[in-house]
């Protein structure tokens, strides 16, 4: 007779990682595979990979382990007594610390590796929480006057001037705020002070993909020519950065830095925070020198990581308010000449505020913006509100196009063919990657009818019966995203680049590097990729658009429509958005919210979350 598990793995319920697991677990203990032992690991391996550090026996108490479609319903967990009191009699179950492949820590359930990286990661962080006690404060003071002689935003406080006096004051800073706040424009004034403070300070700039260590760099080079620094530390300011799996030194089968061999800094920038998993971010903690900085930056809205955790939601008490201790708040205030009375202060702020500055004030969007309004929409939750405004046709920024019956709207696909015409026409390789890096079709799904596959296939379909494209695998003017990191080639997992004949009529893979640079190589040297008119959104992160065309699926309960997913593909966008969906999906992807489990933010301080 089939154990249950096998019957979720052969309808699809069950990853077959999850599966094998229990397996190994059942195995080496002796348990029958329809056991609550081994449906446990089996539950914590398929949350795994599907975001979760770990499972809170409190959530699942009670209820089937598995929502399934099957005649016979899974069977409900016991009670969470009951429940744990069971596992801790298990030998496969440790208390934290053991030895074991599933350690019980309060009444969370982890994969020990997922236990030893979460450890791991907030003991770093509380280890580099404390303020630094050799900052010249005079110096400091001087430098953020003349590096902000005025608070452009009309505001009662200049939130990037305090972002900067926080980050120079501490080893571990974060710096967050939505597009347009300003935090690259507030961390080259960062490392102008640093610098100040001590010249041959050794810093390093890193982010999770080579598109967004790209971004960084332009962002860094455009800034720094503006601030009120001397020429000496303009220089010295860094201006090339690299991805994270580069900067440690990854090699295919493992890191070459790491707590016996590590990073040769005193302070590394990491850009793109929100997309780094916990795992990553227990490797960077562990290869930086124990009294290097670390500056992270990101939007604590976009979405969190494709692998398990959300590191920089759960540092940043996932969209709580961020209040620091009288103490810090009246340093500040005197530091910056700000008035105390409108700094955020509480007795009882967890000491990891302490090390969270948020940006509040949006540059590229007014706050009666067509964009920017739509943004706030979303991230609140009010998505009729939201609905009301794409519909309106008030703002020249928005445009609402509702999705058919189960199919796309062929509105969307002849936008998106009018815009990708335009690159096809360009002359030169340079000259067609900017034309087509300004529009890009964002999805949520990867198959089905509103996926990138089915998306990306009817538009080549379209530009090659206009002639504007030819016929194969490979053609002229082919936009290419990589899916894998290759170090020979120096690509990386979500590059992307366009397929173009050289004055020889040579086919070649071109990719922009930063700026005006190009790097060429051959079409068959090219690591594994995909076509790139459509990409998936969080494909999409660390990238920006003038124009986007988010198209949701028109499924209201789809899994993947999110709060989060909908206000990190309308930020991708400078000038314009254009949302293709149905009215109910729009509605229910703003009410819901990515909640991965985890037990960090509780380590770090923050109260346990409201469920």
């Amino acid at each position: 007779m089939k154990s249950r598990l096998h019957a979720l793995l052969q309808q699809g319920y069950l990853t077959p990682l999850s599966y094998f697991f229990a397996r190994f677990v059942a195995g080496h203990y002796a348990k029958d595979e329809d056991s609550l032992l081994i449906h446990s690991a089996a539950l914590v391996s398929q949350r795994n990979q599907q975001g979760d550090v770990c499972i809170d026996i409190d959530r699942f108490a009670g209820q089937p382990l598995f929502d399934t479609s099957l005649d016979e319903p899974f069977p409900a967990a016991p009670d969470r007594e009951t429940w744990l009191s069971e596992l801790q009699s298990e030998a496969a179950v440790g208390e934290p610390g053991a030895d074991t492949p599933l350690i019980l820590d309060g009444p969370r359930l982890y994969l020990a590796r997922l236990w030893n990286y979460e450890q791991r990661v907030q003991q770093a962080i509380r280890e580099r929480m404390q303020p630094v006690d050799d900052i010249d404060t005079g110096q400091l003071g001087s430098g953020l006057q003349r590096l902000f002689p005025q608070n452009r935003s009309g505001d009662t406080i200049d939130w990037q001037k305090l972002a900067s006096a926080l980050a120079v004051s501490r080893r571990f800073a974060v710096i967050s705020g939505g597009p347009g706040t300003g935090k690259t424009t507030t961390v080259v004034r960062v490392l102008a002070l640093l610098l100040e403070q001590d010249p041959v300070m050794h810093i390093r700039l890193a982010a999770p993909t080579g598109k967004a260590a790209a971004r960084m760099v332009d962002s860094i080079r455009s800034h720094r020519a503006d601030i009120h620094a001397t020429a000496d530390i303009r220089a010295r300011i860094p201006a090339r950065a690299s991805t994270l799996h580069r900067l440690l030194g990854f090699n295919g089968s493992g890191y070459r830095h790491n707590r016996r061999n590590p990073l040769m800094l005193d302070c590394l920038v990491i850009d793109e925070a929100s997309m780094i998993d916990l795992p990553m971010m227990a490797r960077l903690l562990d290869a930086l020198p124990p009294k290097a900085r670390l500056i992270l930056l990101g939007d604590r809205d976009q979405l969190a990581s494709v692998e398990a955790g959300n590191v920089l939601g759960d540092i940043t008490g996932h969209g709580r308010s961020i209040a620091w201790t009288p103490d810090q708040a009246q340093w500040l205030a005197e530091l910056t000449a700000s008035s105390l009375s409108a700094i955020p202060s509480d007795e009882t702020a967890p000491a990891i505020a302490g090390s969270v500055a948020l940006l509040y004030t949006s540059y590229r969007f007014s706050n009666d913006g067509g964009i920017g309004t739509l943004a706030r929409h979303v991230n609140t939750g009010a998505g009729t509100a939201a609905l009301e405004l794409l519909r309106n046709g008030q703002s020249e920024q928005l445009a609402w196009i509702e999705s058919g019956e189960k199919q796309l709207n062929p509105k969307i696909i002849e936008r998106a063919v009018e815009h990708y015409s335009r690159y096809l026409q360009c002359t030169t390789p340079l000259d067609a990657l900017e034309a087509f890096e300004q529009v890009r079709i964002l999805c949520a799904l990867h198959s089905g009818p509103f996926g990138v596959q089915e998306i990306n296939r009817i538009i080549a379909e379209r530009l090659r019966a206009r002639g504007l494209i030819g016929s194969g695998d490979d053609f002229h003017g082919k936009p290419v995203m990589v899916t894998s990191n290759d170090y020979e080639t120096d690509l990386y997992n979500g590059d992307i680049g366009l397929l173009w004949r050289n004055g020889q009529q040579q086919l070649r893979a071109c990719f922009r590097v930063s700026g005006q640079e190009l790097r060429e190589l051959p079409v068959r040297s090219l690591p594994a990729h995909v076509p790139a008119w459509a990409l998936t959104v969080h494909k999409s992160q660390g990238s920006e658009f003038r124009e986007v065309l988010l198209v949701l699926p028109d499924d209201e309960n789809s899994p993947l429509l999110s709060r989060e997913l909908i206000y990190t593909g309308i930020t991708r966008a400078r000038e314009r958005i254009i949302v293709h969906a149905s009215p109910q999906a729009l509605i229910r992807g703003c009410t819901n919210r990515v909640r991965r489990t985890s037990g960090l933010a509780e380590q770090l301080g923050w109260p346990p979350a409201i469920a």
